[in-house]
């Protein structure tokens, strides 16, 4: 049998097509339905509205089923995880903000520990005797007599 015509059936949103086939021995002719998932995408298909399904008997929703409450539970858990990622904090900002606070804080605490061992050795400069004059000091360094 050699395929002779395909017409794509336009109504649904499949991709089911008509091929016609006919035998080249007989001219017998056969159609058949193709699935033909190249032409449109699974991504792209209309998303169906959930309408609950009504039990005839009791007139109340009827209860779903263990397949569809995993889907539910499923997509549930999906949508709470991009609502997080989209909420999330950005730690690059927080962190450089904490260590610039850090180095503030180190900076302080260096100059108050200098100020600190300043003051302290000033203290002990006053308890010292008068400081000689620069000249006796050289002389008294280098080993010079006075004349």
């Amino acid at each position: 049998m050699r395929l002779m015509d395909v017409r794509t059936d336009a109504t649904t949103v499949c991709g089911i097509e008509r091929h016609t086939f006919r035998c080249s021995a007989c001219a017998h002719t056969a159609q058949r339905l193709m699935l033909n998932r190249v032409r449109i995408p699974i991504t792209n298909l209309p998303v169906v509205s959930k309408a609950p399904v009504i039990d005839v008997q009791n007139g109340r929703p009827a209860a779903q089923s263990a397949w569809a409450k995993s889907i539910e539970k499923v997509n549930s858990k999906q949508a709470d995880l991009k609502q997080r990622a989209a909420a999330t904090t950005d730690w690059g900002s927080v962190v450089e903000k904490l260590s610039t606070a850090l180095k503030q804080q180190a900076g302080a605490a260096r100059a108050e520990a200098l100020e600190r061992a300043v003051e302290k050795i000033r203290g002990r400069q006053t308890g010292l005797p008068v400081r000689m004059a620069d000249s006796e000091f050289d002389r008294v360094w280098y080993g010079q007599r006075p004349d």
